[in-house]
């Protein structure tokens, strides 16, 4: 479970550079937010951000 001392907590380099590196690789939202211990809400507001997500049509 995500850990609530993060909230609201800024992205280090290191988070977003694992971020990008999972949701290359496909890995599950739910499992990228485990671990990185933040939520799935901020795991996806990142990658949104971030130009990851793209939309399906």
């Amino acid at each position: 479970m995500a850990n609530p001392a993060k909230h609201n907590k800024a992205w280090s380099k290191e988070e977003v550079a694992l971020l990008k590196k999972l949701y290359g690789k496909k890995v599950v939202h739910r499992e990228i937010a485990v671990q990185l211990k933040r939520t799935l809400n901020a795991v996806e507001s990142k990658a949104t951000e971030l130009g990851l997500v793209t939309k399906k049509k």
